[in-house]
């Protein structure tokens, strides 16, 4: 119950159990929940993903920043985080997901600044500029987007009130013209939006009954907040079908759409389906998201934060990137 929108209250009252017996349960299967995806999200096929993040509250009046990592075209979940709302998270999640896919995939997100210099964090390279003139210092190494990094951002200007006043949208690294190649090429359409993750948000609000606004049954403590998202989040991916990945009569879930299973789970396959984290894969991701998360050169800058080169340097030659660091 706590997991399809009732609260722990009120799904202690209608099995008739003690409140830490829910808590109990609940906390053994957000582990579960956890080591799943970790164990079967390894080197999955995904042309696209939309990453964004949603505001949460705990007891006390704590932001609890919801950062979630949607694959298009299947709606798997391919990762979700909760913290603050800060680039080391961005990055964090960048990161697991892309030591989890197998091509790099395109990226949408919304105007928030802190997405480009995590990218830039996760997958950039070391350039070095042309220094024009004999004269005077060398120009100092940059971060640089690689060829195959494709992004695209989604702005949504907003009043003091709140109100949207409008949309636009811009792509970041990649070129419009070849950011609109590489949709079409890769069965995306041809209109860069956020509409599936911001959709999954509105599905897991209704699904825990924490994140619904305006709520009075809050999570008092952080722990528990992400393990009732977790669990709903396995659940959405492996058990609940989803009505637009229908194909004919036959019901699919996301991931039957990402090829990660052949059928609809029921809830007694999830329960007793074995998890056996392997520590050495373990060690190995860890290592791998690790060097991910160390950037190739301290004290990223942000693209927003430099004006625009005038035409003449604008039309030299692209920058050679160099290999990451370890």
């Amino acid at each position: 119950m706590s997991a399809l929108g009732g609260c722990d209250e009120g799904t202690a009252a209608l099995c008739e159990v003690d409140l830490k017996t829910v808590h109990r349960v609940q906390k053994g299967a957000s582990q579960r929940a956890e080591e799943h995806p970790g164990q079967v999200v390894r080197d999955v096929q995904v042309e696209g993903v939309q990453v964004d993040e949603a505001h949460s509250k705990l007891r006390g009046g704590i932001t609890a920043w919801i950062h979630t990592a949607l694959a298009i075209g299947s709606l798997f979940v391919l990762w979700v985080d909760v913290g603050p709302r800060t680039q080391e998270m961005a990055a964090g999640m960048l990161a697991q997901v892309v030591a989890r896919v197998k091509p790099l995939p395109l990226f949408f997100s919304d105007g928030w600044k802190a997405y480009p210099a995590a990218l830039l964090q996760v997958l950039g390279g070391i350039y070095r500029r042309r220094r024009r003139g004999k004269g005077g210092r060398k120009p100092k190494p940059r971060l640089g987007a690689p060829k195959t990094l494709f992004y695209a951002q989604v702005v949504k200007p907003r009043t003091a009130a709140g109100r949207v006043l409008g949309g636009c949208t811009r792509v970041v690294f990649g070129g419009p013209r070849r950011f609109l190649n590489q949709m079409r090429l890769r069965g995306l359409g041809s209109t860069i939006h956020t509409a599936f993750v911001e959709r999954w948000y509105g599905t897991v609000r209704g699904l825990i009954a924490p994140l619904r606004r305006r709520s009075r049954g809050l999570s008092w403590s952080a722990s528990r907040h992400r393990g009732r998202l977790w669990l709903v989040v396995d659940l959405y991916n492996f058990v609940i079908p989803h009505r637009s990945l229908r194909q004919g009569t036959q019901r699919r879930t996301p991931a039957m759409a990402i090829g990660l299973a052949d059928h609809v789970w029921t809830y007694r396959d999830y329960i007793w389906r074995p998890i056996h984290p392997d520590p050495v894969l373990r060690k190995k991701m860890d290592e791998e998201i690790e060097h991910l998360l160390t950037p190739a050169l301290e004290d990223i800058p942000c693209p927003y934060t430099r004006r625009k080169p005038p035409p003449s340097q604008a039309e030299e030659e692209p920058p050679t990137l160099l290999q990451k660091a370890a």
